[in-house]
């Protein structure tokens, strides 16, 4: 198979990923809006990264990858504990909620170790010194945090078909109002304050990744246009 064809598959599945999320939550039966549509950008931009990581050697493209996957996942998983699971709290059993929780750490210590081979580093020159750890880095990444979207999807997504209105309302409000300041690191400031100033801090070392990286090998497929 080409990389042609290859990424038209992987369009596909990203594609197939959106319509069972929407069909878990209810949109399109009946309900006035989709109370999620705040974490459909970043979902769809971490299924498009996951699927071409599947795809692609090229080292540098793949660290340019896992660095957006790292801000991609971190933004996802800060608005499902701050906004979604406070909404939800009541229908989700303590012991669904406490293995989550491990299972989001486990993801924010190995995304960690991505973000610190690749912040304030240009894509090329990620790799360098210990190509193999950063690589076993991302493909640990890659499981563990489709173990965990896929048991959100399970254990928390799926209960947001059964909301009455008003919850719908609020969890979609929630949603929208977190999304705004969302976490871009995987282990996020507690206050909204701490948020907004780790987040510029982020958006400028990509600013400095731009400056001497002008070629980002991965931005297409980020971007929706792999």
């Amino acid at each position: 198979m080409n990389e042609t064809s290859e990424a038209s598959q992987a369009s596909s599945q990203a594609h197939g990923e959106k319509e069972s999320m929407t069909a878990e939550t209810g949109e399109g039966e009946g309900s006035s809006s989709d109370p999620l549509s705040g974490l459909s950008e970043d979902r769809a931009r971490i299924e498009r990264i996951l699927d071409r990581l599947d795809i692609t050697e090229d080292l540098v493209e793949r660290a340019d990858l896992a660095s957006e996957l790292v801000r991609a996942a971190s933004r996802h998983e800060d608005v499902i504990e701050r906004a979604v699971l406070p909404v939800l709290k009541d229908r989700v059993d303590e012991s669904t909620e406490q293995r989550l929780a491990t299972q989001r750490d486990e993801v924010r210590e190995a995304m960690e170790y991505i973000r610190g081979r690749t912040q304030h580093l240009a894509a090329r020159n990620a790799h360098a010194g210990d190509a193999q750890g950063l690589e076993d880095a991302i493909f640990d990444v890659t499981e563990r945090l489709r173990a965990l979207l896929s048991d959100e999807d399970a254990k928390v997504i799926a209960l947001v078909r059964d909301l009455d209105p008003g919850t719908r309302q609020e969890l979609e409000t929630a949603v929208e109002k977190t999304s705004r300041n969302a976490a871009e690191q995987p282990n996020p400031a507690r206050t909204s304050l701490g948020r907004m100033a780790s987040n510029i801090a982020t958006k400028l070392d990509r600013v400095f990744e731009d400056v001497s990286t002008p070629e980002h090998p991965g931005a297409e497929t980020i971007d929706g246009d792999g």
